[in-house]
């Protein structure tokens, strides 16, 4: 398969391993619940792009158990795919997970509730176990979690599948670079990290002399990959700024926050205030 034969052939050491590592939790995870039984929450941005790529490596190899041809490259992928697509989603991600979808034949369910009750939805209509998902370490979600962990209370129950969990920002972009993969075109204009439309700017760090941004790869201290999400809202006490529903920019008084509900790439709870003056 293409994807492990980029691997193979790199001289990357590091992304190796780390390739190694999230292939053996994929393949215990279909080794111990059967294709109907696990989906992939997909979201566009980078991190489950990555494991997109990581899943059709290793469900082939876990099928074949060896190595497999170019010819096997086009072979199904059967892991049923959740979206949840939103108003606020950016239409360049939209765009880039349909075509995603149609290129390596996903089999896709789209859901425009919130993930919570999206997935109580998805879980009630399915005999589905096992989600895999792009969170990595440092994400707020990561806390606590190991690359098997169970869904948390008051969640509908099943197992987070967690491949990537130890995966740094570099480690990410060596694995799209190397392997020659699509991506959302945002990351070429300077986004690092990307939530929802009301909370997503590029990322300032990769702006140059002339105002131009730099891919999001060039981004040299990872831990500052979501120093573009923020969000402009009136100041006024925290209970209201805390619930996410005012969105008025008609004063001078105004805060940055950042606090959104998401997978993967994205952030399922935190806020993050700063007071313009």
């Amino acid at each position: 398969m293409e994807i492990d034969k980029a691997i193979r052939e790199s001289d990357d050491i590091r992304l190796k391993t780390k390739y190694n590592n999230a292939i053996y939790v994929i393949q215990r995870a279909l080794a111990l619940y059967s294709v109907e039984e696990v989906a992939f929450s997909f979201n566009g941005g980078k991190d489950s792009t990555v494991l997109l790529h990581l899943l059709r490596a290793g469900y082939h190899l876990h099928k074949s158990g060896k190595n497999l041809s170019t010819e096997d490259a086009e072979l199904t992928f059967p892991i049923r795919t959740i979206y949840f697509e939103t108003k606020s989603t950016f239409h360049e991600i939209n765009s880039f997970t349909y075509e995603t979808a149609s290129i390596y034949k996903l089999w896709m369910d789209i859901s425009r509730l919130d993930f919570k009750s999206g997935l109580e939805t998805l879980l009630k209509a399915n005999p589905i176990r096992a989600i895999f998902l792009g969170v990595r370490i440092g994400d707020p979600t990561a806390v606590g979690q190991e690359q098997f962990s169970p869904s948390s209370p008051g969640w509908p129950p099943f197992m987070r599948v967690n491949p990537i969990l130890d995966w740094s920002y570099r480690d990410i972009w060596a694995f799209l670079l190397t392997c020659k993969v699509q991506y959302c075109s945002l990351y070429d204009q300077g986004y690092t990290s990307i939530g929802s439309i009301h909370d997503t700017v590029p990322n300032a760090l990769l702006c140059d002399s002339e105002e131009k941004y730099k891919p999001a790869y060039m981004l040299s201290d990872g831990r500052l990959e979501r120093a573009g999400r923020v969000k402009k809202l009136t100041s006024q006490p925290l209970s209201a700024v805390s619930n996410g529903l005012n969105h008025d920019y008609s004063h001078s008084k105004s805060m940055f926050t950042a606090s959104v509900i998401a997978v993967g790439d994205e952030i399922l709870s935190g806020l993050a205030l700063l007071r313009i003056r």
